[in-house]
């Protein structure tokens, strides 16, 4: 009897932390992305006060310019899978938007 109590409460706060254990993952993949597209913005505008231009091309040969230029150690990579895509037809508003989750990093 004792022990069919013990399980039942174990199964109980399984089924209560379940929930928030899968969530945190997802909300740390959100976070990354989020520093990500602080990175690339911040890396784009240093970008634009050493050259007074943005890197000519689209996200992916802006980024890798980035990288040239050693600005970024690396491409960052979307943590869940998406892409990322620059809009940087103002250099004091810079945003880079994540194809799964928005632009989280807003502007500088």
């Amino acid at each position: 009897m004792e022990m069919m109590i013990a399980v039942m409460i174990v199964a109980v706060m399984t089924a209560i932390a379940m929930p928030h254990l899968l969530g945190a993952g997802q909300r740390a993949q959100a976070l990354a992305c989020q520093e990500n597209e602080r990175t690339i913005r911040d890396a784009l505008a240093e970008y634009y006060m050493l050259h007074h231009q943005f890197p000519a091309g689209d996200t992916a040969a802006q980024l890798q310019a980035l990288v040239a230029d050693h600005l970024l150690d690396a491409v960052p990579k979307e943590p869940a899978g998406g892409q990322y895509t620059v809009d940087e037809t103002d250099p004091d508003q810079i945003v880079v938007t994540c194809s799964i989750h928005g632009n989280l990093g807003g502007a500088p």
